[in-house]
């Protein structure tokens, strides 16, 4: 991982002056006007948006943070400190462990100790968790009296139970982002995040984050440099389960996930995001979850992408202007196909409707300024299961065409 990064410059035009910045010298500690891990730490909790966390997930979400130095036990009577948690308003947690890079052990061990860590907060349920982040805030002025309250300020109309309940099941599935953040990670460490991807169950994705630090010409004044230089994807090979024990202890379990002959042999890799879709997708429809993947698999050969944005949306690079959108599927299955006729493409898009009414037995339903979109015979949404299984082949025949369509008619503009 040889890293080829140019010079970090200061420009001032008046006067007229360039400099090339220089590195910040680490390896003082604090008390020698140098930094340390704490003021790291301090650093992301105060400023989150410096994590590059759209660049690893995008659409996760902006970040919150909820403490440092987050206590956990591992058992047999070890304890230990998570450097920062955050959490998103939608339930989703980012586990970070800073580190300056001063001693080999520490390159050594840095992974492992975040995994050991991330472990140890997914044996949690809302409630620890809650407990715990309340335990090091405590010092705080100000001091929420819920994981609820704190986030809430972040969104006045946040529902409790719908929050607890995501911060529950992300935590039962071992999902997170967790993250390694240092000022300047070790190239021995990629291949350590590389071996990361193959091991089955994984619900996280795991990044190495730089923040290069560097001093400028005006006392005081510092430049933070973020970059991602390492991040597994989240692949569908297994399920984590945090399972209650008949002696009252959880433990860690891998279920494998079924194979089906639907399955595409190209492995798909997929967010947080859109992991969480499809578990509250498969609790309304169970098997539209395996369905959908399958679909998307194949979609993927014609450039198509899942992207969530509230729902999963089908989309494909436009020829100009915005993205082409083969429509939305949201949580609970229902598809629509009302955004193939958005930004000038009625026509297409019309036909386009045409073809998945003649495939449904459905119909075609006007919309304001000539957009459509595809109804049941009785006119309500269609569901996913309309089109899936029995129709794919012909809807990813009829997105392809779509595409090509698009494509002609900005040809002839």
């Amino acid at each position: 991982m040889a890293r080829r990064d140019g010079a970090i410059l200061w420009i001032n035009e008046k006067p007229a002056e360039t400099r090339s910045l220089s590195r910040a010298d680490l390896r003082l500690t604090a008390s020698g006007d140098g930094y340390d891990e704490a003021w790291l730490q301090t650093l992301l909790y105060r400023n989150p948006e410096v994590l590059p966390i759209e660049q690893i997930e995008p659409g996760f979400g902006k970040l919150i943070p909820l403490c440092r130095e987050l206590g956990l036990t591992f058992g047999a009577g070890r304890s230990g400190s998570l450097d920062n948690i955050f959490i998103t308003t939608e339930g989703r947690l980012v586990l970070v462990e800073a580190k300056l890079w001063r001693n080999p052990e520490a390159r050594r061990t840095v992974v492992a100790q975040a995994m050991e860590y991330a472990a140890a907060v997914f044996r949690l349920n809302y409630e620890e968790l809650q407990s715990a982040v309340l335990h090091a805030r405590s010092s705080e002025p100000g001091l929420p009296s819920s994981m609820y309250e704190l986030v809430k300020q972040h969104q006045e109309t946040l529902d409790e139970p719908e929050f607890v309940d995501a911060v529950n099941r992300n935590l039962k599935r071992g999902r997170a982002i967790v993250a390694v953040v240092g000022d300047g990670i070790r190239e021995d460490l990629a291949p350590l995040a590389e071996l990361l991807q193959t091991h089955a169950g994984h619900r996280f994705t795991f990044a190495l984050v730089e923040l290069a630090i560097y001093e400028t010409p005006q006392p005081g004044i510092r430049v933070v440099a973020p970059s991602v230089l390492a991040q597994t994807a989240l692949i569908e090979r297994g399920v984590v389960l945090i399972e209650d024990g008949s002696d009252g202890t959880k433990r860690i379990a891998i279920r494998e996930s079924p194979v089906t002959p639907a399955q595409s042999s190209r492995e798909r890799s997929f967010g947080i995001g859109e992991d969480e879709f499809y578990e509250i997708l498969g609790q309304k429809e169970p098997k539209a979850p395996a369905l959908l993947k399958s679909f998307l698999a194949k979609l993927d050969g014609l450039g198509v992408r899942a992207e969530l944005q509230g729902g999963l949306n089908l989309k494909h690079t436009a020829p100009k202007g915005r993205d082409l959108n083969l429509g939305t599927i949201n949580k609970v299955g229902y598809f629509d196909s009302a955004p193939s006729t958005w930004w000038e493409r009625t026509d297409i898009g019309r036909k386009y409707n045409e073809t998945l009414a003649t495939l449904t037995g459905g119909l075609v339903r006007d919309l304001r300024d000539g957009q459509s979109t595809l109804k049941t015979t009785d006119g309500k949404t269609p569901r996913l299961l309309d089109l899936l299984p029995k129709h794919e082949d012909a809807w990813i025949a009829a997105i392809d065409r779509y595409i090509r369509d698009a494509f002609e008619a900005a040809r002839e503009d």
